[in-house]
């Protein structure tokens, strides 16, 4: 065989083997820069936490919302804005509608869509943190299974 083609066949193989790598390291991290597949930061959220933050719980009044913030906080805070439109609460019709983000209780307008970004993003456009609650310390989470028992010998 030709000097020069085995060259090239070398090559050829090392540029095949250093594609596949990259396509091994891209799958195993959840692919490259895909927002819509899941949350940055912790743990991915799960479908039914988004639906459970998007559902007709989390969708009050703004005096609602300010009344259970002031329940939370006990104190005077000063008027608030939206953070994605920063214009006040309150300032349109009465009874305006707000989406309460669950975990952190940051609200924003129903009208300026937040619904889309928590769709998205699966996280709080405010604080980015994630849309349920956190796990409690110590409990297992839903997607890990649970260890074997240990097996004890007997010396």
């Amino acid at each position: 065989m030709d000097p020069e083609l085995v060259l090239h066949l070398q090559i050829a193989a090392v540029v095949v083997m250093a594609v596949i790598i990259v396509a091994v390291a891209v799958m195993a991290t959840g692919g490259a820069c895909d927002d819509a597949a899941g949350a940055t930061g912790s743990a991915a959220v799960h479908d039914a936490d988004v639906e459970a933050a998007l559902g007709d719980d989390t969708l009050m009044t703004y005096e609602q919302a300010a009344a259970r913030k002031k329940e939370k906080e006990k104190g005077e805070g000063e008027e608030e804005r939206c953070a994605i439109c920063l214009s006040e609460y309150g300032e349109g019709e009465a009874g305006e509608l707000v989406r309460v983000v669950p975990a952190c209780g940051h609200f924003y307008h129903a009208s300026c869509d937040v619904d889309r970004w928590l769709r998205k993003r699966r996280t709080c456009p405010l604080c980015r943190g994630g849309l349920g609650p956190p796990p409690l310390p110590g409990l297992p989470r839903s997607e890990c299974p649970p260890m074997p028992p240990r097996m004890t010998s007997l010396a």
